[in-house]
C-alpha cells in the first residue's frame, strides 16, 4: 500500500511538472504568435520573445550602466537579502509576543494600524532624506514592505492557535514561556510562512520601486533605463529575471516550511 501510494505521489508531481512546462511553453508560444507571425503588436510596444532573450543574452556580455546583468542581479539581490532579513527578524519575533502578551499587543496595535496601510513608496522620499540614495534607503523600502504582512499573519497564527493545545499543555503543568515556545510557535508555522511568502512577493515589488528612484544599479534600474531609452525589451528582461527571482525565493521558503513541518511532525 505505501508503495502504490508513493508511486501515485510522485505520478501527480509529474503530471504537475508536466502541466506547468506546458503553461509557460504555450505563453511564449502566444507572445510570439501576436509579435512575430501576426505582428498584431510593434516591436516598440512589445518585442517578440526572441529579442527579449537576446537582449538577455546580450547584458551578460555587455555592460549597461555601471554593471553586466548579473552585476545588476548580484546587487538587487543584497538590497533584498538585507532588507527581508531585517524585516523578518523584527516582524516575527514582535507578532508571537504581540499575540501571546495581551498588554504588549495593546500598546503596539495602535502605532502598527496607522503605519500599516502607508504604501511602501510613500516612505521613499523620507527614505532618501534619512539614508541617501545608497544602499540604506532602499533595504529600508524593502524591509518596511516584507514587515507588515509578516507581523500580521504571525500575530495571527499566534492568536488562533487552537485552545485545547494550550490547555492540554497546561494541565500537564507547561509553564507559560514553554507553551508559546513548544506549542503555539510550531502551531503557528504556516500562517507565519503565509505571511513570510507574501512579504517577499512584495519586498520584490519594493526592490523595484526604491531602484526607479535615484538608482544606477539593479534590476529596477534596468527596467526604468528600457523605458527611457525607448528599449521594452530591456524593461521586459528586468522584469523576468524580478520573476525568477521572486520563484526561487518563493520555492526556498515553501522548502524550509516542509522541513520545519515534518521535524514538528517528527
Amino acid at each position: 500500500m505505501d508503495r502504490f501510494l508513493a508511486t501515485l505521489g510522485e505520478k501527480i508531481y509529474q503530471e504537475k511538472i508536466v502541466l506547468s512546462i506546458s503553461s509557460v511553453l504555450g505563453f511564449l508560444f502566444l507572445w510570439h504568435l501576436v509579435t512575430d507571425l501576426f505582428g498584431l503588436m510593434p516591436a516598440i510596444v512589445l518585442p517578440s520573445p526572441e529579442k527579449v532573450f537576446f537582449t538577455l543574452y546580450e547584458k551578460t556580455l555587455v555592460p549597461v550602466g555601471e554593471e553586466k546583468l548579473f552585476g545588476h542581479i548580484g546587487v538587487s539581490l543584497v538590497r533584498i537579502l538585507v532588507g527581508v532579513g531585517i524585516a523578518l527578524g523584527l516582524a516575527i519575533p514582535l507578532g508571537i509576543l504581540m499575540g501571546w502578551y495581551e498588554d504588549l499587543d495593546s500598546l503596539a496595535s495602535p502605532i502598527i494600524e496607522v503605519l500599516r496601510p502607508i504604501p511602501p513608496i510613500a516612505w521613499i522620499p523620507l527614505a532618501i532624506l534619512w539614508f541617501g540614495i545608497g544602499l540604506g534607503s532602499k533595504v529600508f523600502i524593502i524591509a518596511i514592505g516584507v514587515f507588515f504582512p509578516t507581523l500580521i499573519n504571525t500575530y495571527i497564527g499566534v492568536k488562533f492557535v487552537d485552545p485545547l493545545l494550550i490547555k492540554a499543555a497546561k494541565t500537564l503543568g507547561a509553564k507559560d514561556k514553554n507553551i508559546l515556545w513548544e506549542v503555539v510557535v510550531p502551531a503557528s508555522v504556516p500562517l507565519i510562512v503565509a505571511g513570510v511568502r507574501i512579504g517577499v512577493g512584495l519586498g520584490m515589488m519594493c526592490l523595484v520601486a526604491a531602484e526607479l528612484v535615484a538608482a544606477s544599479t539593479g534590476l529596477g534600474y534596468l527596467i526604468m533605463l528600457g523605458g527611457d531609452d525607448l528599449k521594452p525589451e530591456l524593461s521586459i528582461t528586468g522584469m523576468i529575471l524580478i520573476g525568477i527571482l521572486g520563484l526561487i525565493a518563493d520555492r526556498i521558503i515553501l522548502g524550509i516550511e516542509r522541513r520545519v513541518i515534518y521535524w514538528k511532525k517528527e
